[in-house]
């Protein structure tokens, strides 16, 4: 067995490349390791060119994944998706210099720097997500998750959740979100259309949309063709558009959505029937259009459509009640026990999906029904949001 001197030099040598020759052995015995330990010696040096690849590649991925981040908040284009692909292309390169060039001296130390850095801005993101989250649903209807069953692009579920809401006159507001349709021909119309009835079959009273109808320009006529008639609610749907709507047709979406009896609201608000109580639709369409910048009086339930939850924090400075959005996808792809690698957000993986509370304010964010470049979930199921508003003075 080795001893503790002949370990540390084993290690030193893995770490450095530095050569292992003769010295003190145990006890203060002149003479090196018996040739059994220099084996074991040289076999545990061999091994560090297979740890030593991975880590720089670990490291440049946690340079690299930031930097995806806000890039896909950029308009669907080729040279958007250009970058993307020369970002990955120089870090791996930068990683496999960094593995075989700077084996020795303090360099060799950088992919440690880097890790750390990552691993202290993941711990200060899991601290944030756990200072505003808040309650889980109450039950959940659809497809239940399993490890052995990745791909859940089609699993559609709905999350139902229940909170307090003084202002209401009625007992209890139901409102269903969906977000996120990306409606293309490479998920079955079908799924769409089901999608859309599931949200009606809720019986609810408001039907928010929170944006990203379609992605493509080729799309727009099939979203035309799955809309009318589909969608209604006892007092109004209402809908904003997201960014891949402001970057394909925006004109058409609205004129789509109108048609179909959808209520538009950006930058503004629409009160709801006094006998409902003190309730107001607003919306907001920031950073692609119309910015909603009107302070909202606390004594209103004011429920606010932001396709991004990136608003939070203006929204719950002016005054908003309740946020809904989409946007992130959830991830799209997530990893079991982990969470979401990719996040469309400047916030990282804060605001990914479910409840959370800002300040006074409740923030509610759907994964969303579609899914886009590539139209494929991995561990991470599409959904419908249902909140009920429960007025609590008649308890």
């Amino acid at each position: 067995m080795l001893s503790f001197s002949q370990t540390l030099r084993a290690l030193r040598a893995w770490s450095s490349g530095w050569g292992i020759g003769p010295g003190r052995g145990h006890r203060g015995r002149r003479g090196g390791p018996s040739g059994l330990q220099l084996t074991y010696v040289a076999a545990v040096a061999s091994l560090r060119p297979w740890f030593t690849a991975p880590l720089w590649l670990a490291a440049a991925a946690c340079l690299a994944l930031p930097v995806v981040d806000r890039a896909l908040g950029w308009a669907d284009t080729s040279p958007r998706n250009w970058f993307i692909a020369v970002v990955f292309l120089c870090v791996s390169g930068a990683a496999a210099w960094g593995a075989s060039c700077l084996r020795n001296g303090p360099l060799r130390l950088l992919p440690f720097a880097i890790l750390l850095l990552a691993l202290g801005n993941e711990a200060s993101q899991r601290l944030t997500r756990h200072r505003y989250a808040a309650s889980a649903p109450r039950r959940t209807v659809g497809a239940t998750d399993s490890l052995w069953r990745p791909i859940t692009t089609t699993d559609l579920v709905t999350h139902f959740y229940e909170i307090p809401a003084n202002a209401l006159q009625v007992k209890r507001l139901r409102v269903a979100q969906i977000s996120d349709l990306h409606v293309s021909p490479q998920l079955p119309k079908a799924y769409f259309e089901a999608a859309l009835d599931s949200v009606v079959a809720t019986d609810p009273d408001l039907i928010l949309l929170t944006g990203d109808y379609v992605s493509r320009l080729e799309n727009v006529p099939l979203f035309a063709q799955l809309l009318p008639g589909r969608l209604h609610a006892r007092l109004g749907v209402f809908a904003v558009l997201g960014n891949h709507d402001f970057w394909t047709a925006p004109e058409a979406v609205r004129q789509i959505l109108s048609a179909a009896g959808i209520t538009l609201v950006s930058a503004g608000c629409v009160r709801l029937p006094a006998a409902v109580g003190r309730v107001l639709v607003c919306g907001t369409e920031a950073p692609w259009g119309p910015t909603l910048d009107t302070p909202l009086a606390p004594v209103d339930l004011s429920l606010v459509m932001s396709h991004t939850p990136d608003n939070i924090y203006d929204l719950s400075a002016l005054g908003a009640s309740v946020v809904f959005s989409g946007h992130t996808h959830g991830g799209q792809g997530r990893v079991p026990g982990f969470g979401a690698v990719i996040m469309p957000s400047r916030y990282g993986r804060v605001f990914d999906e479910g409840h959370f509370r800002v300040g006074k304010t409740d923030l509610f964010v759907s994964s969303g029904v579609g899914a886009d470049t590539p139209p494929l979930r991995v561990y991470c199921s599409p959904d419908v949001i249902v909140v009920d508003f429960v007025n609590t003075r008649g308890r």
